[in-house]
């Protein structure tokens, strides 16, 4: 949850300097890709598994990262472009759990406990109370961030249908090969790909490749495979209080005592909703 939650802090924390936000997300993930790919070309176990990669693989793989990287991100970073703050963006993306949740029962006829329902609704009132206050937000704002949450959404729920057997980091290094070319391109159409280099923009970028892009997407994958789809996206719930965490030591934006509250009901919350999935997982099949 940390390095994931670091990416709503980093969306604040980019939007500060004078570079666009496609030049932005297209230099993370030029420098993301660059980085995956040497990784990739070291690693033999990755360039074994290149060969392995059909045509319907890498379609997939392009679907996923149109879903939980283009649409996700480019939703947050628009949004925080526009004034929306890390905390009402987290909130709104809070929703992801709740929706996977009642998706995977309604489709995949998952059975979900009233206990189960109860800590996800919990959770989110935790969440709520740990933004601390929503600030004045255009709708066209909110509605971005609405976008991010169906990509991601629906990004978990397909890495649940079609359940990709290439290794992590493989998956990984196309995904974001794909978004880095399509931000590539927005960048170039609105004339933002030249940006003018600075401390803070260097930072930024450390920061976004770093512990969002290689840390956050490297996690929830994983997880997405090894945990299943619907106890990763109620650990999600953890992203708002986190952030709030991390605004507090990037920012100094002390956490009032309403938040600190809601960081307790949100991990009340998630224990209830989790807890059940654990011991189902470890149940034999």
């Amino acid at each position: 949850m940390m390095t994931w939650s670091s990416g709503f802090v980093g969306a604040s924390l980019a939007d500060q300097t004078a570079v666009g936000v496609w030049g932005l997300l297209a230099w993370r993930y030029l420098v993301t890709a660059a980085v995956l790919l040497v990784v990739s070309m070291v690693t033999s176990s990755t360039r074994r598994a290149v060969v392995d990669v059909g045509r319907g693989d890498l379609l997939r793989q392009v679907a996923l990262s149109l879903l939980s990287h283009v649409v996700f991100l480019g939703g947050v970073f628009l949004a925080a472009h526009h004034g929306l703050d890390a905390g009402l963006s987290a909130l709104v993306c809070a929703l992801q759990p709740l929706l996977v949740t009642a998706v995977g029962r309604l489709v995949f006829s998952d059975s979900v406990s009233i206990r189960q329902w109860a800590g996800l609704g919990v959770a989110l009132a935790g969440v709520t109370l740990s933004v601390g206050g929503i600030s004045a937000a255009g709708v066209a704002s909110v509605g971005l961030v609405v976008a991010s949450l169906l990509g991601l959404s629906t990004a978990a729920l397909l890495e649940r249908v079609w359940q990709p057997a290439m290794p992590v980091m493989l998956s990984l290094t196309i995904q974001v090969c794909v978004a880095a070319g399509f931000f590539m391109l927005c960048a170039l159409a609105d004339g933002s790909f030249r940006v003018p280099v600075s401390g803070r923009l260097v930072l930024a970028l450390i920061w976004l490749v770093l512990l969002s892009g290689l840390g956050g997407y490297a996690t929830f994958t994983w997880c997405l495979r090894h945990v299943g789809a619907t106890a990763t996206s109620t650990l999600l719930y953890l992203t708002a209080p986190v952030t709030m965490l991390w605004a507090w030591a990037m920012f100094g934006q002390r956490p009032s005592p309403i938040q600190w509250a809601g960081l307790l009901v949100v991990l009340g919350g998630v224990a209830c909703a989790t807890t059940r999935i654990e011991r189902s997982a470890a149940e034999p099949a």
